[in-house]
């Protein structure tokens, strides 16, 4: 599908090059991470470029996980996260989700956590004090929300 969610957070993303000083290696690696189509080969990426080049860097860390999140996000039909100082915003794609009903319910589950506004949007009142703690934050909701709309294709 042509459809990539964006994802604003700030944390360092990115292979540095003194890890991987070959542009076109850096580059290739990139493409490779961005096209990864499952959990088994974002895995397998991760463990040859261990392999490759010794333990990951906290920023390859921080994309690897970004990467995790965007597939997530892509099976929940979100079409943007905005993580800020006050907590984050998640726009759905056309603002409609697969289980709307099951959105509400999940909403209720976390409640004071999460806020499903009128305009269908999500809002996530939690602060997260560093970029690892954002990240992880953003994985387990995408993981949840995923969950809900894979449900529901069913």
């Amino acid at each position: 599908s042509g459809l990539s969610p964006q994802i604003t957070v700030d944390a360092p993303i990115m292979i540095p090059e003194e890890y991987v000083p070959d542009l076109a290696v850096r580059m290739a690696l990139y493409r490779r991470l961005n096209d990864a189509d499952s959990q088994a080969e974002i895995d397998s990426l991760s463990a040859e470029m261990i392999d490759r080049f010794g333990p990951l860097p906290s920023a390859t860390e921080n994309l690897i996980r970004l990467i995790e999140i965007k597939r997530q996000a892509l099976e929940a039909h979100v079409a943007k996260i905005d993580v800020g100082a006050t907590g984050s915003l998640v726009t759905f794609h056309n603002d409609s989700f697969p289980d709307p009903a099951g959105l509400i319910a999940y909403a209720a589950r976390l409640e004071g956590t999460i806020k499903l506004r009128p305009d269908s949007k999500l809002v996530i009142t939690r602060v997260w004090k560093d970029p690892k703690s954002r990240l992880n934050g953003l994985f387990q909701l995408t993981k949840g929300l995923s969950a809900i709309a894979r449900k529901a294709a069913r």
